[in-house]
């Protein structure tokens, strides 16, 4: 286990797609953060490579929704090993940092939870 501070102050669409995993799951924002950190999202990035088009475009089917903030953007959050391999992979791949990495996991979880990227 590692704790990993994360800082969403400059990444919006991170910050509303983390409230709306906790609205929807009834979680924290570490829980829901954790939620999206898996196997199946990983490879999905893994193999579609427009992981950072749809980070992107959050929002842009419904540009008039107000987006949801977090009450404090820099999280503490504690990564399994299996974890933080995941996102080292990813982080890896597309060249990007760990909590941009962490937004696009949350991105493919939005998708799995039925909302349009």
């Amino acid at each position: 286990m590692a704790t990993i501070q994360l800082d969403f102050t400059n990444l919006c669409a991170a910050q509303d797609m983390i409230a709306i995993i906790q609205k929807e799951r009834n979680c924290t924002v570490q829980e829901a953060i954790l939620f999206s950190i898996n196997s199946a999202n990983c490879k999905s990035i893994m193999a579609t490579g427009w992981a950072s088009i749809a980070y992107s475009l959050w929002g842009h089917d419904d540009p008039e929704r107000k987006w949801l903030f977090l009450n404090s953007p820099k999280v503490d959050v504690e990564f399994s090993e299996t974890d933080i391999k995941y996102l080292k992979k990813v982080a890896k791949a597309e060249k990007v940092k760990v909590a941009t990495a962490v937004c696009y996991f949350l991105v493919f979880t939005m998708q799995s939870l039925g909302y349009h990227i």
